[in-house]
């Protein structure tokens, strides 16, 4: 790798919130956005969710005991408008590691696009709103075709700036503040480095609430078993009611909805006697078990208050999933992204990925950012159930619609 080489940075962040704040109105119902999500592309979807499941899988893994949380639909997006650069060997690893490779350039845009248009309209009392920019570096050679097809696709704006200005900076910070309301106040904590050529930024903001929500009266102090054996005081929040639930010898799995039944929380928990690890690693390599819709039974679920924050380096982990070539400084072929010749290649050189999750009584406030470095070189219940998620469990949180997973994670230590 020369020592003049050149950085291209691509930084994507995906807010979501759930509260019991004020929720937007929109005027498409229930049936028009499931009507809606029926003419979009599965296979988007679909891959989104296996990729996401198996990074997820990867993470458990590797951080045996510690909480893991991550946004497929976030890392997914940043993806698919990186691999949009790509070309040759490149593109094709990127394709099959992301498992779009029955995908053309056109379908994935066309899918990416028609996945964003639906979450833009949530539907009633839930909230949603989704914008894009690019950040480029002035007079860098980017090609017209790779910006016109991302910003069609994704609807970025494009911003041409001197970027390792202070100013730039700024009105970077401004705008990510503006677009999450305020949730995420800074995503540059400093100067832009002179090597950035381009910052992607995404950011999507969810406000909505449990469809029935818990009542604080009702949550009381109880012990939580740690993966490592020992006991926390945590809040413990209360329900009754009717719920999509499932036990197996293995399992209990529950999901809560958010707003009308658009939105859900898909929460897993293992037996006492069931090895949590082998049940997640099966788990996550079954797609349709984190989408499926399972039978109502009246019951009752003891659920913790919660807040996870997670922060990753994925490039390793990505590049051990084989998806190798982007991250080296001498193979790595993103010439559809831009003119390279005579100058350094462009590659891959981190993805930090951060997310938060806080689950309460009225609903669940959850965040992830996504940062892509480049650099060149019903049925009527017949019996009960009781629920108490007292010990370490996995969880989901996805559009029901479309199926799209927006988080999964697993919670090991409170």
């Amino acid at each position: 790798m020369k020592s003049s080489k050149s950085l291209l940075l691509a930084i994507t962040t995906i807010l979501l919130i759930t509260s019991c704040g004020q929720p937007e109105k929109k005027t498409i119902t229930i049936q028009e956005r499931a009507r809606l999500a029926e003419q979009s592309d599965t296979q988007v979807v679909e891959a989104s969710n296996r990729f996401g499941l198996e990074l997820a899988s990867e993470l458990l893994a590797k951080d045996t005991g510690n909480n893991v949380a991550l946004s497929p639909v976030s890392i997914m997006q940043a993806f698919a408008m990186t691999v949009n650069g790509a070309a040759g060997a490149t593109r094709d690893q990127m394709s099959k590691v992301l498992h779009i490779e029955g995908l053309s350039e056109k379908a994935l845009n066309s899918g990416q696009q028609q996945l964003r248009e639906l979450l833009l309209q949530p539907g009633p009392d839930i909230k949603l709103t989704m914008a894009n920019s690019l950040w480029l570096q002035k007079g860098w050679p980017f090609r017209k075709p790779y910006l016109d097809r991302v910003t069609a696709a994704y609807a970025a704006q494009l911003h041409e700036r001197e970027l390792a200005t202070p100013a730039v900076r700024k009105e970077i910070n401004d705008w990510v503040k503006q677009q999450t309301e305020g949730l995420i106040p800074t995503i540059l904590d400093e100067q832009v480095p002179k090597l950035t050529k381009l910052m992607l930024i995404n950011a999507l903001y969810f406000d909505g609430t449990w469809q029935t929500p818990f009542k604080p009266e009702n949550t009381k102090e109880d012990d939580f078993t740690n993966a490592d054996g020992s006991l926390a005081q945590v809040p413990f929040m209360h329900q009754g009611g009717s719920f999509e639930y499932q036990e197996t010898d293995t399992y209990q799995s529950i999901r809560l909805p958010y707003g009308k039944g658009q939105m859900g929380m898909l929460l897993i928990l293992p037996q006492l006697e069931t090895d949590k690890s082998a049940l997640a690693k099966e788990l996550l390599a079954q797609p349709d078990f984190w989408t499926k819709r399972m039978e109502h039974m009246s019951g009752k679920i003891a659920l913790p208050k919660f807040k996870l924050e997670s922060h990753y380096n994925l490039a390793d982990t990505i590049s051990a999933m084989g998806m190798a070539l982007p991250f080296d400084s001498q193979q790595a072929d993103f010439s559809e992204l831009a003119e390279t010749s005579g100058v350094d290649k462009l590659f891959i050189s981190q993805v930090v990925h951060k997310t938060v999750i806080d689950v309460s009584e009225q609903g669940t406030e959850a965040a992830a950012v996504t940062q892509i470095g480049m650099e060149l070189g019903s049925a009527i219940p017949t019996k009960s159930f009781e629920m108490a998620i007292n010990r370490p469990f996995l969880f989901a949180i996805q559009d029901l619609h479309s199926g799209a997973l927006l988080f999964v994670g697993s919670v090991e230590t409170l």
